[in-house]
């Protein structure tokens, strides 16, 4: 009788079990298996990609491209574990230039349900395929297909039930895969593909597209038509939304890497910083938006999924992509538009047709008048030139402003009207002038009599920990016994304020910052901007024709006017050809 077996005994595990327990991380859905077959048919050169689903994905998923295909005598290799052509040996898994590499996925797939890869080159007259299902294959055979590659995954996770009962409805994994194949084709638009489910075209991208084209079949013409390019010459490109389309969650932002879809937190965020400032806080920007890596700098290899990255210099990334938004957003402007439709229909326009004005935004001041001049002596055709009001303010001598319920001015334009929110559009003018007065070191305005402030202990403590901070932005005060600050300068331009006053109300909307833990750059900001906002004038306040021309003038003398510090719009603008459509006149 022979001795027991320890219960603890350290075997091998079979080649199939290991496959099955590496699917567990590579293929988790559908979508994953889509996901994997588009790498592996765009690693291939492709020119066009067709996936077909039926149930979800559940009996079925078929990917057929028209790439260079594989040769007869590897078709029985690709679906070896750990089989790949991408990878030579370990130094090239520090370059890595494909999508896929990992040699995993194809194995991985056959080890939990049928898989059937056919492949043609263009040298060979037939095409050949083989099935493999839970670590078995089948002979060779030959078949009738056009160069390229098939791969047909049957009956998903058969081998595996407990994880066929973890898939959603059909329809939902089917948006799962539509996911991936948007994915893929943003990434690469001059590549055509196709989705259909159970028969039904679901989508249809066709080949040669630009980026432009390409985001308006995925994400639409609507959203395509409110795009801004971004130009670089940092390796960023893409474009990216006016900062008033906006969503609720980060499903907007599409990141690519090197050509290769990602979900990284540091592109992610640093897309969303490059809209700080233009856009409101909580809400998210829609972005499609890629960067070229040298590969020797990224290591893609951190998860099966090959969805996450680690960069050997995030901080360079994030301030690359976050610089080429911000002057994107900067040059073109974000002025909310009031619109119906993006293009006029022929059988609007009319003589009276008013021209829209050509000018560019940093026109000079001389340059405008003369061309507002010029508008107002041709005349126009929604109305005459008499003031809305009984007493409009004139800005350069063609422009009319006026205010109303003491919140918003009306601003007459040669293009249409546009309507500002005096508080926002001051807020951002103060704020625009503390930054100008850093440059050029003029920042503060001495006080002819130090005051002192009296703060309560929540003040004092924040006072006493970010006293720098604030003096940094032209708020100088320092300790003058225990709980009292001496104010002794204030910020140019908020002479006007009490500076107790201007002091206490910073630290009381500071508090929920600091105590947030931001960093230092980031308290700093917000500093300023609490600063800017309880300097502003407030909504209510009446402004004399003096103080409208004021706040016009420093509208047009503004780096970028058109959101508040905060990313609130600041104004809206209408056209004189919406105002007139609106009102049915043709």
């Amino acid at each position: 009788m022979g001795m027991p077996q320890p219960a603890n005994q350290i075997i091998k595990l079979p080649a199939l079990l290991v496959d099955q327990i590496a699917a567990g991380e590579v293929i988790e859905r559908p979508s994953s298996v889509v996901k994997e077959l588009l790498e592996n048919s765009l690693d291939a050169g492709s020119s066009r990609i067709d996936v077909d689903l039926e149930d979800g994905g559940k009996r079925l998923i078929q990917v057929t491209d028209d790439g260079q295909g594989i040769e007869p005598e590897q078709l029985p290799m690709a679906l070896e574990s750990h089989a790949t052509s991408k990878l030579k040996d370990a130094s090239d898994l520090h370059r890595i230039l494909t999508l896929g590499f990992r040699g995993e996925a194809l194995a991985s797939i056959a080890a939990v349900s049928t898989v059937e890869l056919s492949s043609r080159t263009a040298g060979d007259d037939v095409a050949h395929r083989i099935r493999a299902s839970e670590g078995s294959m089948e002979p060779l055979s030959p078949m009738a297909m056009r160069p390229g590659t098939r791969v047909s995954v049957k009956d998903l996770f058969s081998a595996v039930p407990a994880r066929r009962r973890f898939l959603k409805a059909s329809s939902a994994e089917v948006a799962r895969c539509s996911a991936s194949l948007k994915g893929a084709a943003l990434a690469h638009p001059t590549v055509g593909f196709s989705l259909t489910h159970d028969g039904r075209t679901v989508l249809r991208f066709p080949a040669d597209q630009s980026l432009h084209e390409r985001i308006a079949e995925v994400l639409g013409s609507e959203v395509s038509a409110r795009m801004i390019e971004v130009h670089s010459d940092e390796g960023v490109t893409g474009w990216i939304a006016r900062p008033d389309l906006q969503r609720r969650n980060s499903d907007g932002i599409w990141t690519f890497l090197n050509g290769r879809p990602i979900r990284d937190r540091v592109m992610q965020h640093a897309v969303r910083e490059g809209f700080r400032g233009f856009q409101i806080p909580g809400q998210y920007p829609m972005a499609v938006i890629g960067i070229d890596v040298d590969p020797d700098l990224v290591d893609v290899n951190v998860h099966p999924s090959k969805l996450e990255v680690r960069f050997r210099d995030r901080e360079d990334v994030h301030r690359r992509i976050r610089r080429a938004i911000r002057k994107t957003l900067e040059a073109a402007g974000s002025v909310p538009e009031l619109v119906l439709e993006d293009v006029i229909p022929s059988d609007l326009v009319t003589d009276e047709t008013p021209v829209v004005a050509s000018l560019p935004r940093d026109a000079s001041e001389e340059e405008r008048a003369v061309e507002f001049d010029r508008v107002i002596e041709r005349g126009s055709p929604y109305g005459s030139q008499e003031p809305l009001t009984g007493d409009p303010t004139l800005v350069s001598g063609s422009i009319r402003v006026f205010q109303v319920r003491n919140s918003f001015l009306i601003l007459e334009q040669e293009d249409g009207l546009c309507v500002i929110d005096q508080h926002a559009l001051h807020e951002k003018i103060l704020y625009e002038k503390i930054l100008a007065a850093r440059e050029k070191g003029t920042l503060c305005q001495g006080l002819l009599v130090p005051e002192p402030v009296p703060l309560d202990p929540q003040q004092w403590s924040l006072f006493v920990e970010y006293r720098s901070a604030l003096a940094e932005l032209g708020l100088e005060a320092e300790e003058f016994g225990d709980g009292v600050a001496l104010v002794r300068a204030v910020p140019q331009g908020f002479e006007s304020r009490n500076p107790p006053e201007l002091l206490r109300e910073v630290l009381v909307r500071f508090e929920p910052v600091a105590s947030g833990g931001a960093s230092a750059p980031d308290l700093r900001e917000r500093l300023l901007q609490t600063m800017a906002c309880k300097a502003a004038v407030k909504a209510g306040d009446p402004l004399s024709p003096e103080a409208q021309e004021d706040l016009i003038r420093g509208r047009d003398l503004a780096f970028q006017p058109w959101n508040c510090p905060h990313g609130r719009p600041s104004e809206l603008f209408i056209s004189w050809q919406e105002l007139g459509r609106r009102f049915d006149r043709k």
